[in-house]
């Protein structure tokens, strides 16, 4: 049995320092009416339009897990990519999704996942406006694509995570960690009721 080498980097988002010093310094052209762009630890970015509003965006992968169902796996990409937006105040209006597939996905598998994300931007008021659906060498689960959840809000009708001060009081609607336990938890079953029990 071969040994898999030591990872040269970390999983996951880069660091603050590769941020600082290598996105930060590649971010096209300096735009007057881009009010907050990208920055390490903040969801969402804003664009001031020309009619007193402004534009909140996100993107993030499309994170797919099959072991949940396909249904369940649909349901909890949609929310996740969501949760982003809605950081800001701000409910999706619009959303796009680039789709970048496995060789061995079914069309019946697609399909349920496209329903499913129809059924939640419909719940919640967005349109789909635009977007890629493909099958690609190369391509494998969870990271199947990217989506931009988009909305428009009046023009200080959002909030960003930054713009929070020592001393303000935190309203918390639900569990914290709330995202990270449930993928785990669905991720992991058998851990969870072999240690929590069967009725968790």
């Amino acid at each position: 049995m071969t040994e898999t080498p030591p990872r040269k980097y970390p999983m996951g988002k880069v660091s603050r320092a590769f941020f600082e010093n290598v996105i930060a310094r590649h971010l096209g052209e300096k735009r007057r009416d881009v009010v907050v762009g990208p920055a390490n630890g903040v969801d969402v970015g804003v664009v001031r339009l020309p009619d007193g509003r402004a534009l909140v965006l996100t993107t993030d992968p499309i994170y797919i897990v099959p072991q949940y169902g396909w249904e369940r796996a649909a349901w909890f990409a949609f929310h996740i990519l969501a949760s982003d937006l809605t950081t800001s105040g701000v409910a999706p209006q619009y959303v796009t999704m680039d789709w970048n597939l496995p060789m061995d996905i079914e069309d019946d598998q697609i399909e349920t996942m496209l329903r499913i994300m129809d059924r939640e931007c419909r719940k919640y008021g967005a349109a789909i406006v635009t977007g890629h659906t493909g099958r690609y060498e190369g391509c494998a689960y969870p990271m199947v694509g990217g989506a931009t959840f988009l909305a428009t809000a009046p023009k200080d009708g959002w909030v960003t995570a930054d713009m929070a001060k020592p001393g303000n009081r935190l309203l918390v609607t639900k569990t914290a960690a709330l995202e990270a336990t449930a993928i785990l938890s669905n991720t992991f079953p058998e851990l969870v009721h072999r240690r929590l029990g069967e009725d968790i």
